[in-house]
């Protein structure tokens, strides 16, 4: 990484290493529309903002909730709240892909909206910037940011696929056939089905599931009692449906299998630079 790049990440020395730049031949820019469908190699068809329900009993559901969620021996450290893997973006190192939408939220080119950027990447974690930098600053979002939220989150997590290896190595270790879902049931933010998917009977099942070990189990000590937890709450996926618009799962899919293909994502592009987005002052550029 060059020396002259700004750091965002000051505690994420571990994952330095993580930030390399990605092979040529995934820089061609593609600008198309983002209503068209996009298939996945498992045949889903993608489209984005779309209302889905899905059903485990007839695909390959993967839900995934807190960073440490294990399926099948692979830790789906998916949202963008994760801080390990750190990549470059608009000259700057960024700890997660969180604190980089967040401030595309507050991207008027603006004193006001430039002091609250610092304030989202000065928290100290991804989730203290959207639970409090966010929440005091709530009514100062930009007026039409729901007009182009979903195709600004494609654009960062794709660019958080370009900046870490780590990530894409992560994204392509999980096989063709899953069908990742955020599991949103119990998120207060008002965003959740926007994001993820609902399904309250596995929530329901997954917390009998734990009072029964933590009865059964409770000579084990703390940490292997939360581990064996982890591993057989998420073995619960085939159990009721999935409803929600699931967009920052379809994002991963998109991205997994423009990964897969050596291509970019259908971003729209042309969306995205009428938002004339400032960050740090800078206006990004999205079409050449």
């Amino acid at each position: 990484m060059n020396s002259s790049t700004k750091s965002l990440c000051p505690k994420n020395e571990q994952c330095a290493k993580n930030t390399n730049s990605i092979s040529e031949n995934l820089c061609a820019s593609v600008d198309t529309k983002s209503t068209e469908a996009f298939r996945v190699s498992n045949g889903l068809d993608i489209v984005l903002d779309r209302e889905e329900v899905y059903d485990p009993q007839t695909v390959n559901v993967w839900p995934f909730h807190r960073v440490d969620d294990i399926v099948e021996g692979v830790v789906l450290d998916l949202c963008n709240m994760t801080s390990c893997y750190p990549f470059e973006c608009q000259g700057l190192k960024w700890r997660s892909s969180e604190e980089l939408y967040l401030c595309g939220e507050f991207s008027n080119d603006t004193e006001e909206h430039r002091l609250i950027q610092h304030e989202l990447i000065s928290a100290k974690s991804p989730y203290a910037s959207k639970r409090f930098i966010k929440g005091k600053h709530r009514r100062k979002v930009r007026a039409d940011f729901t007009e182009f939220r979903t195709q600004w989150m494609l654009w960062v997590v794709w660019q958080k696929c370009l900046g870490s290896p780590a990530f894409r190595s992560k994204l392509l270790s999980i096989p063709d056939d899953v069908v990742l879902v955020e599991e949103t049931t119990t998120d207060t933010g008002g965003t959740g089905n926007i994001w993820g998917c609902s399904n309250r009977e596995l929530v329901k099942a997954r917390k009998a599931k734990e009072a029964e070990l933590k009865e059964r189990y409770a000579h084990l000590t703390k940490a292997k009692l939360k581990s064996l937890i982890n591993i057989e709450i998420n073995s619960i996926r085939n159990i009721g449906l999935y409803t929600g618009q699931n967009n920052i799962a379809k994002i991963l899919m998109i991205c997994r299998q423009s990964l897969k293909n050596g291509t970019e994502p259908v971003i729209d592009l042309q969306l995205l630079e009428s938002k004339d987005i400032y960050i740090f002052g800078k206006r990004i550029s999205f079409v050449k």
